[in-house]
């Protein structure tokens, strides 16, 4: 991972300080601003990234020193607290966002296919002895998914038990439901504007006033870095109503990296172009023409992005979290609704 992430952040220091200009390879704190989420992993990908984009620095680090990592500029990354971000983490503490998902559960057709599901989760369980008895989504067996993933991504020897079919029913199973459960259409419910916006609006938000403060001559940052999960990649490119053209029900791979850039054209106009590089492995491919509202072409008028995004911005992310409008749905209700099918 951190291999990777450092020749990301070369191919990066490629695009911006050698193809476009937008600052000089030497390091200075006012033209980068990073944020990660409160987690390891995050953190460590964030460094490590930064690690590459910055390898040409050579007057920022003591260089005398002969006990200094050759080529290494520290830079800062800023983090809060994992369950009061809301910028980052697509499943903080937030009372509203956690009733829209119990509802979403309890929904006819949703509870129709986990009741397809318990056999393959129940088996899951049984060899993995995992001890919830909720599997009224796949939410229980997401350490399962994060290891089996890995191991077959490095094609290690896995247990006899998760055959090729079984994988292929739960990932299927898994990316229909969480894409669900994260706002999109399906199941018989049309696509839940409000559990985007809870979830990447304030990612969203955060993007369009960083343009607006560089077009207003209000900072001196060019380049602003977040270093976060594929959950918060998936949420972002809801917010953008681009997930299924750019991912279908898959999740990111490892190291994808998600870019918007500002631009002006000839008449001093500005627009916004989205990149998306998939993995280590990948080059940046135009995205924009599938962020709904930008008329399918790949530049899209900053104006045409504010206007698409109105629906998935919060005015406060705290109080949207706090506002319930009915009493909350028990979990219980999953279990009878199961118990009726079977």
């Amino acid at each position: 991972g951190m291999q990777q992430h450092f020749e990301q952040g070369i191919k990066l220091r490629d695009r911006y300080v050698n193809q476009y200009n937008l600052f000089s390879a030497e390091y200075k704190d006012y033209n980068v601003y990073v944020r990660s989420t409160d987690v390891n992993r995050t953190l460590v990908s964030a460094y490590s990234q930064l690690a590459g984009f910055y390898a040409d620095s050579s007057s920022t680090y003591p260089s005398s020193n002969g006990l200094w990592p050759t080529h290494w500029t520290p830079v800062p990354v800023h983090t809060v607290e994992e369950s009061t971000d809301h910028l980052l983490n697509s499943s903080p503490y937030c009372p509203r966002m956690s009733q829209i998902e119990e509802e979403l559960k309890l929904k006819p057709r949703f509870v129709a296919f986990m009741q397809s599901q318990q056999p393959l989760l129940q088996n899951i369980a049984k060899n993995t002895g995992i001890k919830s008895n909720d599997f009224s989504s796949y939410a229980s067996t997401s350490k399962f998914y994060a290891s089996t993933r890995i191991e077959k991504f490095y094609n290690l020897t896995l247990p006899a038990w998760i055959t090729d079919s079984l994988w292929e029913q739960y990932v299927n199973g898994k990316y229909m439901g969480d894409d669900y459960l994260y706002g999109n259409a399906g199941f018989g419910e049309t696509e839940n504007s409000e559990l985007i916006m809870l979830k990447g609006g304030l990612l969203l938000k955060t993007m369009i006033s960083n343009m607006d403060l560089v077009l207003a001559n209000r900072t001196k940052t060019k380049y602003f870095m977040y270093s976060a999960h594929d959950t918060t990649i998936n949420a972002f490119l809801r917010a953008l109503q681009a997930k299924q053209d750019i991912l279908g029900y898959t999740t990111p791979d490892y190291a994808a990296v998600v870019l918007i850039e500002l631009w002006k054209n000839g008449n001093a106009e500005p627009y916004i172009k989205a990149r998306y590089i998939r993995n280590v492995a990948s080059q940046p491919e135009p995205i924009t023409k599938f962020i709904y509202g930008c008329k399918g072409e790949d530049n899209c008028s900053l104006n045409d992005f504010k206007i698409r995004s109105q629906n998935f911005i919060p005015d406060d992310i705290i109080k949207s979290c706090e506002k319930l409008y009915q009493k909350f749905p028990q979990k219980q209700n999953f279990n009878k609704k199961i118990n009726k099918i079977s």
